[in-house]
C-alpha cells in the first residue's frame, strides 16, 4: 500500500543512538531519511553522594530515558536503591521502556502529551507534604516541575546525570542527498536553537523557512520565538507514533512529491 510519505525527504535531528526506530519506520513507508544529530547527550554518572540522595527519596521522578541511562551508568548502578523508593515516576513511554529494561516498573507514568504538566495531574502527586522528591534529569532544564512540587509541600532535589551539548559538525542543507529536506523533525527547543548555529549565514534563512514538524506546542512556540516560520505540523508529543502522525498529516495536505 502506498504511503503519503513515499519519496519525501525528511531530516531527523535527534541525538545519536536515539533515532533508529523512527528512521526505520519512516523508511518502511518510503521516506528518504537524513540524520543530523543537532544535540549530543553525554552521560555524567552520579558520584558517591547520589546513593545517599536516592536512599532518602520518597519519590523518584525520571524526566527522560537519558535520565535512566545516566543514573545507571556509574560503576555501581543504583537499581537496588531506586527499587526501595515508595514511588517511581516516568514522563512518557520512552522513559518507561528504559526503566523496564533495567527491571524497574514505574508507579506513575505521565499521560499524553507526556510532559511535566501531565505528570503533575497524577493523584499521588497532589499532596506531598514533608515528602522527599528527587528529580533525575540532565544539567539545566525546565524548573516548572520542581516549583509546582514544592508548592505542594515536597522537598525537591535534583540529580543531574547527563549533559546536552551542541553538535561539533556543520549542517549543509544545499549538499544533502536528493536535495534540501521537505520536512525537518524538531523534538526539543534546544535542537531548534542548535540548528541555527550549525549552518552558514547564507543557509540560515533557508533553515528558518523550512517546513518543521515540532514535537509539541511548547516546542513549536520556541521555534517561532527563534524566528522559524510557523511549523508545518505539530505533534501531540515527541514520540515516534506522534511524529509519524504529524508528518503524515502534513504531507497528506500537499500534492504528491510537491
Amino acid at each position: 500500500m502506498s504511503s503519503v510519505l513515499s519519496g519525501r525527504r525528511i531530516l531527523l535531528t535527534r541525538p545519536e543512538g536515539q533515532v533508529e526506530s523512527l528512521a526505520t519506520r519512516l523508511r518502511a513507508q518510503g521516506a528518504e531519511i537524513s540524520h543530523f544529530p543537532a544535540i549530543r547527550i553525554t552521560l555524567a554518572p552520579p558520584d558517591s553522594t547520589a546513593q545517599v540522595l536516592v536512599e532518602q527519596a520518597t519519590f523518584i521522578i525520571f524526566v527522560s530515558a537519558n535520565a535512566v541511562r545516566g543514573l545507571m551508568a556509574g560503576p555501581d548502578p543504583l537499581v537496588h536503591v531506586v527499587r526501595r523508593a515508595s514511588g517511581i515516576a516516568a514522563i512518557g513511554p520512552a522513559t518507561t521502556k528504559a526503566l523496564l529494561q533495567i527491571g524497574l516498573e514505574p508507579d506513575v507514568v505521565a499521560p499524553p502529551p507526556y510532559n511535566s504538566e501531565a505528570l503533575l495531574s497524577a493523584p499521588v502527586l497532589q499532596d506531598l507534604k514533608r515528602r522527599q522528591v528527587v528529580i533525575v534529569r540532565g544539567q539545566s532544564g525546565r524548573e516548572m516541575l520542581a516549583d509546582e512540587l514544592g508548592r505542594r509541600g515536597a522537598e525537591v532535589q535534583y540529580l543531574e546525570v547527563y549533559r546536552r551539548d551542541p553538535p561539533t559538525d556543520m549542517l549543509s542543507i544545499g549538499e544533502m542527498p536528493g536535495g534540501p529536506p521537505e520536512a525537518i523533525c524538531i523534538t526539543s527547543a534546544e535542537i531548534a536553537e542548535n540548528l541555527l548555529q550549525c549552518v552558514t549565514s547564507e543557509e540560515e534563512t533557508v533553515l528558518r523557512e523550512s517546513a518543521l514538524i515540532a514535537g509539541n506546542t511548547r516546542i513549536a512556540e520556541a521555534c517561532r520565538k527563534l524566528g522559524y516560520t510557523a511549523p508545518a505540523g505539530v505533534a501531540d508529543n515527541p514520540g515516534d507514533d506522534a511524529m509519524i502522525d504529524a508528518l503524515t498529516s502534513c504531507f497528506a495536505a500537499l500534492p504528491p512529491n510537491a
